[in-house]
């Protein structure tokens, strides 16, 4: 690999110190580098001459830099320099060891599912959800959802989920929803606070089309990986659907690293069952204008 793009959070200056210590030591084995806030436009630096992306921060960055590089089909190393690091494939001080095998072509490519999400006349992506919630704390609302223009849930409640496999462990999974490998294709479709308390999640398969439609007197939101929220007005139909693009991240561990992880994560819930969301963007991220981050 000859160019190398590092895009880095900027909240707190862990992330923009190791990304300028992984800069310097790409320099220093002879190939090109550039950094960029991963708020910043770094998009507009990707290019046919850029082999590989660098994720510095937690979850949360490396979500939106997914989302950023995807249409590239670059691949992603999720270097973990913030609070949760379950997507991310090595921590900040061991990424200098690992660097020198990246840019030499090893480890593989793992291939994650996206979400493409059509609303108000827009599309959006997202690697771990779509989450439909109510618009306010004491109201809900009246979910109509169907699969392949067949009726498969009419409820009120707290909203809808769709997550892929990568999601399943974020909000998906605090509303008891099931957890599927990391590279798997099917859908999640996870009803949250449901009136009747008989819905329950269901998987679909990958190319299923998914329509959602909203009646609400208080308005709703439509989040996309916890990180850009859309609002959503009475009557409105989202359709969500797998992405043309996939998130394709650099991994070195062996295949069991998922289930490792994961029982750690199962741990650590049942520890403290207040654990935030993980592959979430809750405290990695700033909040641009115009995105809000509960």
């Amino acid at each position: 690999m000859k160019r190398v793009g590092i895009l880095y959070q900027t909240r707190t200056p862990e992330p923009g110190t190791v990304a300028s210590m992984l800069a310097d030591q790409i320099r220093a084995l002879g190939r090109d580098v550039w950094l960029q806030s991963s708020w910043n436009d770094g998009i507009d630096l990707i290019n046919g001459d850029t082999d590989l992306i660098i994720s510095v921060g937690g979850d949360g960055t490396l979500l939106h830099v997914a989302r950023l590089v995807a249409p590239s089909g670059l691949p992603i190393l999720g270097v973990n320099a913030g609070r949760l690091g379950f997507l991310t494939e090595v921590d900040a001080s061991a990424a200098s060891e690992l660097l020198p095998r990246a840019l030499d072509g090893e480890g593989r490519i793992e291939e994650r599912t996206m979400l493409a999400v059509d609303h108000d006349g827009a599309t959006s992506y997202a690697l771990n959800d779509a989450i439909i919630s109510r618009g306010g704390p004491a109201r809900t609302v009246q979910v109509g959802v169907t699969v392949n223009g067949v009726e498969l849930f009419a409820f009120r409640g707290d909203g809808v989920v769709v997550a892929t496999a990568t999601g399943s462990t974020a909000y998906n999974l605090s509303a008891s929803g099931p957890v599927l490998p990391p590279t798997t294709a099917e859908l999640i479709i996870n009803p949250v606070s449901a009136h009747p308390a008989s819905e329950s999640p269901v998987l679909v398969e990958p190319d299923a089309e998914i329509a959602i439609h909203i009646r609400t007197d208080h308005g709703a939101i439509l989040s996309l990986d916890g990180q850009d929220d859309f609002d959503v007005h009475d009557d409105a139909v989202v359709i969500v659907r797998r992405s043309p693009y996939h998130a394709r991240l650099l991994r070195f561990r062996d295949s069991g690293y998922f289930y490792r992880s994961l029982s750690d994560l199962l741990n650590r819930r049942r520890r403290h069952p207040d654990l935030p969301d993980v592959d979430g963007a809750h405290g990695d991220v700033p909040t641009p204008q115009g995105v809000t981050v509960p």
